[in-house]
């Protein structure tokens, strides 16, 4: 059965194995338990008809989701927490409470529900990694997902600004505490990476990584440079072959300039068309004399 296990994810990009939690989790998961199961990225038809990012197909049994899959391996393979003590389990448990209640909004916001971050970035990026008509019918299917989560969490609040702010807060509670946690250690339990490790990664190396436009809540990670290093440490660990490349938007979509910021080169066409124009009015009207010039 484990020979012909297959794990369907959402494909990776800018340094990530996926640009999808659930899946980074369950690739990283199986790597640490160097388990026999071939990854299949969802890039055809058929493969997106069938089956939901992350999806173990396992015989004649689909598991999906990183939590189900997670109890699954468990069962099959053993825990790779097998070693902690019951303290140090309990904390895992509710260390991974934290981040699924508190950072995983976050992601979510900043994926699915900024605005400018959807439509200039996350949204343009799915179209065209997914086929044809999947891609509509996924990011539809995503976004209403986030913004039902984001209503359940602020009922009474419509203003996106002000949630932006309770979401900010919360990113910074969270992180605060992981990297309290954390310490100066390589990883939370020592030198190896378990479960915890596994979701804290997929949680944070998409806010390290991805080139947001609006980037106000990843820029917060500069307060916390160990979770940084935490990150940087695991991909050169267990994912060395992961490069930093594009393959899906040009450099100059993700590198869109601040509202603030003008190009010069706009600035001097601005300017030429302008004193063009004020000297095409002046000979109109008399003030400038072509012959003066001759």
């Amino acid at each position: 059965m484990d020979k012909v296990a297959s794990l369907y994810v959402i494909e990776g990009d800018y340094g990530l194995v996926s640009l999808d939690v659930g899946c980074i989790e369950s690739i990283f998961y199986a790597r640490l338990k160097k388990l026999s199961v071939e990854i299949k990225l969802q890039n055809g038809v058929k493969s997106c008809a069938l089956y939901n990012a992350p999806s173990l197909r396992c015989g004649n049994v689909t598991v999906t989701q990183f939590p189900k899959i997670h109890l699954h391996w468990k069962s099959l393979h053993g825990d790779l927490d097998h070693n902690l003590s019951a303290k140090d389990s309990s904390e895992t448990l509710a260390l991974i409470n934290l981040v699924s209640m508190k950072l995983k909004p976050v992601l979510e916001f900043l994926y699915w529900v900024d605005q400018r971050n959807n439509e200039e970035f996350i949204n343009r990026w799915f179209m065209k990694a997914l086929p044809f008509p999947f891609n509509y019918s996924y990011t539809k299917h995503k976004k209403n997902e986030a913004l039902q989560l984001i209503e359940t969490l602020y009922p009474l609040d419509t203003d996106m600004e002000v949630i932006k702010e309770y979401i900010t807060k919360t990113a910074t509670t969270c992180l605060s505490t992981l990297s309290t946690r954390l310490g100066k250690a390589k990883f939370f339990y020592g030198d190896y990476p378990l479960t915890l490790d596994v979701v804290v990664y997929a949680h944070i190396a998409p806010l390290v990584k991805l080139p947001f436009p609006t980037n106000d809540i990843p820029a917060l990670l500069s307060m916390w440079p160990n979770l940084t290093e935490f990150v940087k440490r695991i991909d050169a660990k267990y994912f060395p072959e992961i490069k930093r490349n594009i393959k899906y938007l040009q450099p100059e979509s993700n590198n869109r300039q601040n509202d603030d910021e003008v190009s010069y080169l706009s600035v001097f066409i601005l300017v030429v068309s302008a004193a063009s124009l004020a000297v095409g009015f002046a000979v109109k009207k008399g003030l400038i004399k072509l012959t003066n010039f001759y």
